[in-house]
């Protein structure tokens, strides 16, 4: 069954007046049509081929000259598939790569995961390709080039003793650094951590250090390779962006090495492949029968490319069933997925609850608006529609409530909304104490696994105020603090703009 992809969503009903990253993105995609055209179709071309191919080799041989140097032609060519596809590409892949591979996400080289250093190099100049950004910047400026070079806590590999070879995806955020603390947590058992990334660009590949391995057709290649590194387990962080068949593969090289694997549940990804239970619609759907299912992903896509619906769950479950050990970040998803799964699930909670400040009552003057901010990327799981109904009525109320979003947002927001951008986790302390806020709003819809921003809150002993769905719910009634407000406020803008106000008459100081 094919279906549309990415996942999508019924667009807000009042437009904002604000293009956004829908409109970049929509540009993005012609532009790079465009590219592709001129780049493979004339300049690599055999009509056009031998005018243009020469002509730009000459017009950019001091940037070529510079990209050569952490460029891996051998590398570049494994990303594409289609056989016809890499013949044109080989015949120049370097220019290739500087004319259009940078712009569409390609991977110059086996080290370098461009959309990690584009997550860490907020200020790379837009139309600035990140490995020329790398490889001109001074060796001391120099950043990690992917999520393994910058883990400076790593040991050194310990010989001799046993690994662990972990499968993770390429999207960063909290799953990525949960798996940085996890892997942390093996690392103190005396045992090695061979994290294997995901080249978004090729799904089939494996990336070890600096070493390729094709998991479709290669996995002797890396069977040998874990029997040398004396792996005795296998993790999954994530499934997600890898091909179905990545769970045959697993369960293969768990045969033939003749060892267990583990699973870490971030989500609901093994329940709904749109990841997080919320429908086209903008609702939480609360793991819908797998026919209703079928038609939200059909209606709105889904993060697969093409699969069935309807066995979906069955065989991902099958999948979990398989596994020596499922870890969830949280009591709250394990509970969740108890409920499908007849197997114990290990909660491992990646940070303690002990410790925090206590909440500190803000004063509100009466003269001034109540200043509440949204923490991390803002999308309509993580509560954007909330925020957007929220404005709006605040707005046309005239309500002394002034909303702001720390992070980028998905969609355009209200024009009295505030959104800072993307920004590095380890600013998030100061841009919040910057930000000065009264409160902070987690306006998540979907049963969030853990919340990385609400301990960032927590320790700023700010008031926090969330739906009551998911961990950050859990653990704000754990630590007897914070504002848990009813889970159907978030659909009822005008209840939840009155609560706030509630609250803001309450912290006026008198």
């Amino acid at each position: 069954m094919r279906v549309r992809t990415p996942s999508r969503y019924k667009p807000y009903p009042r437009w904002t007046g604000r293009l956004g990253p829908a409109a970049d993105v929509a540009i993005e995609a012609v532009s790079a049509g465009v590219g592709t055209l001129f780049v493979e179709g004339m300049v690599l071309g055999r009509v056009f081929g031998g005018v243009l191919w020469p002509a730009m080799l000459h017009v950019l041989a001091p940037r070529l000259a510079v990209l050569e140097r952490g460029f891996d032609p051998d590398f570049y060519l494994r990303q594409f598939d289609e056989e016809a596809h890499r013949q044109r590409v080989a015949r120049a892949p370097l220019l290739h790569y500087a004319l259009l591979g940078w712009r569409t996400g390609r991977a110059p080289a086996p080290g370098f995961d461009p959309a990690f250093y584009r997550r860490r190099n907020l200020q790379r100049p837009r139309g600035m390709d990140p490995l020329f950004h790398h490889l001109e910047k001074p060796p001391s400026q120099k950043s990690p080039r992917n999520e393994v070079e910058a883990r400076t806590d790593r040991p050194p590999w310990r010989e001799g003793a046993e690994a662990v070879l972990v499968l993770h995806h390429g999207r960063g955020g909290g799953s990525s650094h949960f798996l940085d603390l996890f892997e942390h947590d093996i690392e103190h058992t005396g045992r090695n951590v061979l994290r294997a990334r995901t080249i978004l660009k090729a799904p089939i590949l494996a990336v070890i250090d600096d070493r390729t391995f094709n998991l479709s057709s290669g996995r002797d290649l890396l069977i040998d390779f874990a029997r040398q590194r004396r792996v005795t387990r296998l993790v999954v962080n994530h499934l997600i962006d890898r091909p179905l068949e990545m769970m045959a593969w697993v369960r293969d090289l768990g045969e033939r090495l003749n060892i267990p694997y583990d699973v870490i549940l971030h989500d609901y990804f093994m329940l709904c492949p749109r990841i997080d239970l919320i429908t086209g619609e903008g609702v939480f759907c609360d793991v819908a029968p797998p026919e209703t299912c079928a038609q939200c992903v059909v209606n709105y896509g889904a993060e697969v490319r093409e699969f069935d619906p309807l066995s979906w769950r069955r065989d991902h479950l099958a999948f979990l069933e398989g596994a020596e050990r499922i870890v969830a970040p949280s009591d709250d998803v394990a509970t969740r997925m108890r409920d499908h799964l007849p197997k114990p699930i290990t909660v491992w909670e990646p940070e303690s609850d002990a410790g925090y400040p206590p909440e500190r009552a803000p004063r509100v003057l009466a003269t001034e608006p109540l200043r509440i901010v949204t923490l991390g990327s803002l999308n309509v799981s993580k509560g954007l529609r909330v925020v957007q109904a929220l404005a709006d009525a605040a707005g046309q109320a005239g309500a002394p409530v002034v909303l702001s979003v720390l992070g980028p947002a998905s969609e355009p927001l209200p024009q009295n909304v505030t959104v800072s951008g993307a920004f590095l986790s380890e600013d998030l302390e100061r841009l919040l104490v910057e930000a000065a806020p009264h409160a902070v709003l987690l306006p998540a819809i979907w049963p969030e696994t853990w919340s990385f921003v609400l301990t960032a809150a927590l320790k700023q002993g700010l008031p926090v105020i969330a739906f009551d769905i998911g961990a950050p719910a859990a653990r704000l009634r754990r630590l007897g603090r914070g504002h848990v407000l009813p889970s159907e406020l978030a659909a009822d803008t005008d209840r939840l703009l009155e609560s706030l106000l509630e609250l803001r008459d309450r912290w006026v100081v008198q």
